[in-house]
């Protein structure tokens, strides 16, 4: 078995891998090169390349989780606030080109995930292709991840290059056509049955070279189960039909079943490759990084604080989970230091969230009464969440089981949806254990008592779905504040318009502050795709913050 530490390290040198080749990806066009004979790259390592690839990035290991998780995400769902106006953009409803563009990419930069995991998971799949028959594992597990990849890429932007993206590496078409989502949408769905149903136990597979499940095969059935009933749930308000039939497909296939099977990369720590994307945003305290939470009052930095809609949220439903991701710092850093651990205030009932939409000086003053975000004033997240070796939760049981709580509602399944909601509400509790790693220790503990009293403080309505599906989306919304997952929570806000959020009003906004419903592509790709481009806006409206996606009626 391979060590997944040792893996990490040698996916730095071993020649020809993916991180080598990073120059030849710098655009569609060299995807079309030969990058050194990739087939003679042993086709684990790619596997796990694309993994990384997939949760970061490749030569700036945060570069479009901070853009787009970050920057846009986290501030347009008012999870997080900023009163930073060059890069927090998404907190005013601003449109800058490399923020808004860089989960897509950039030939300037390299980065994004058509340059970098698209590109792997081609030249992977294309590889293990030769022998079908002793890769059927690690095809299938790729093609999950090439779904995963694509659902994240096309709910930012709506139709996008998918049928044939990265085939430029093999065909040379460097202007793939942008596809539809609605068709987007039910291959990928249909790619998931594919996969899940080729899966084997009898046939090899990449053991610890999967840093998200080792190579368990069950785990990745209903990981692809999982992931099928997500993507189901997104098209309801689009094609009903067709979401009931693939609902109901993946609930028969086998879901998660414990927080065990969440499906998450876990990241070793220390050099940035190594390091969880988000943490090496936020600050990864025991191993600085951008340092974007890790402030002072003196230090002058310190750009990203929890939201006001969060904090108030978490306080009026008597989270015990408050206490343990915000905290605040007060005159000194938060930081692990060599002299133990600086928290400031954690004590849930003095949390303040930062509201959105403000900047330093008078308006923030006149709104908060405190005339800096900065330091003594806002909540921050605690240290203990942004770990350079934290997990990086990418879809969790406790979100399979608000998705079935829903279906179930829905009636598209048999059960009880207040049964299934309350064990999303015990998974999502304990799920913050998962930061309980070897650098923290374990300062968070969530006792059988505290899961039975915020059931009873948050109970299922259970009197159909107009009541029903408020309450779930409530769990979600701040689900995906605790795993630092906000691109889902923007869809899934997007798809319910739930939680109720009240748009801001910065003046010169990009949406008519309203609160956008897609990112806009790279300026380049009217350059580079042009007819790509143009079919693409005339298929579902201008370029803009304010054009809704297909899923998004």
């Amino acid at each position: 078995m391979l060590n997944p530490n040792n893996m990490m390290r040698k996916l730095l040198i071993i020649p020809g891998l993916v991180f080598v080749l990073a120059s030849c990806t710098k655009n569609f066009a060299t995807l079309n090169q030969n990058p050194s004979q990739p087939t003679t790259v042993p086709l684990v390592y790619l596997f796990s390349s694309a993994q990384l690839e997939m949760g970061g990035s490749q030569n700036d290991p945060g570069y479009t989780q901070w853009r787009t998780n970050l920057f846009y995400c986290a501030t347009m769902t008012q999870q997080m606030a900023s009163t930073n106006t060059n890069q927090y953009v998404g907190d005013k409803y601003i449109y800058a080109d490399e923020p808004s563009g860089a989960w897509f990419g950039f030939s300037s930069s390299g980065e994004g995930q058509y340059l970098n995991a698209l590109k792997t998971m081609t030249q992977l799949l294309a590889s293990a292709k030769q022998d079908s028959a002793s890769n059927v594992n690690l095809i299938a597990m790729t093609e999950i991840l090439r779904v995963y990849l694509f659902q994240q890429i096309t709910d930012i932007y709506g139709d996008v290059p998918y049928f044939n993206a990265g085939d430029g590496y093999i065909t040379q078409n460097t202007t793939p056509t942008y596809d539809k989502q609605q068709a987007i949408y039910l291959d990928m769905m249909n790619q998931l049955s594919i996969a899940g149903a080729s899966l084997s136990t009898s046939a090899s597979n990449p053991g610890a070279a999967d840093f998200a499940y080792s190579g368990n095969i069950t785990y990745w059935q209903h990981f692809a189960n999982s992931l099928m009933l997500r993507l189901a749930l997104r098209i309801v308000n689009a094609d009903p039909t067709d979401a009931q039939t693939w609902a109901t497909k993946a609930i028969a296939g086998g879901l998660m079943a414990s927080n065990a099977e969440n499906f998450q990369f876990n990241w070793s720590g220390g050099p940035s490759t190594s390091c969880n994307p988000n943490s090496y945003d936020l600050g990864a305290s025991n191993s600085a990084h951008r340092g974007e939470v890790g402030y002072s009052l003196t230090g002058g930095v310190g750009d990203i604080q929890w939201g006001a809609t969060l904090i108030n949220m978490m306080k009026a439903r008597q989270d015990p989970r408050l206490g343990m991701i915000a905290t605040i710092p007060g005159s000194g850093p938060v930081v692990f230091s060599a002299t133990g651990v600086v928290l400031g205030d954690t004590v849930a009932a003095h949390q303040n969230g930062l509201p959105n939409g403000l900047t330093e000086g008078a308006a923030l003053q006149t709104a908060t009464g405190f005339l800096s975000s900065k330091g003594c004033c806002f909540s921050v997240p605690t240290p203990y969440i942004y770990q350079d070796n934290s997990p990086q939760i990418l879809l969790s049981y406790a979100e399979s089981e608000f998705l079935l709580a829903e279906a179930i509602d829905r009636g598209w399944a048999s059960g009880s949806a207040a049964t299934e909601f309350q064990k999303g509400q015990a998974a999502s509790l304990q799920t913050i254990l998962s930061y309980n790693n070897s650098a923290n220790g374990s300062p968070f503990t969530i006792s059988a008592a505290a899961v039975t009293n915020y059931e009873l403080a948050n109970p299922f309505p259970g009197t159909g779905l107009a009541a029903d599906l408020p309450a779930i989306q409530a769990e979600m919304y701040v689900l995906t504040a605790v795993t630092i997952n906000f691109i889902e929570e923007w869809a899934d806000w997007r798809r319910t318009n739930l939680p109720a959020l009240t748009p801001v009003n910065y003046p010169g906004n990009a949406s008519n502050s309203e609160i956008p419903r897609r990112l806009v592509y790279p300026q380049e790709e009217s350059v580079l795709d042009p007819a790509g481009y143009q079919a693409a806006i005339t298929d579902q409206g201008p370029d803009l913050f304010t054009t809704h996606i297909w899923w998004d009626k």
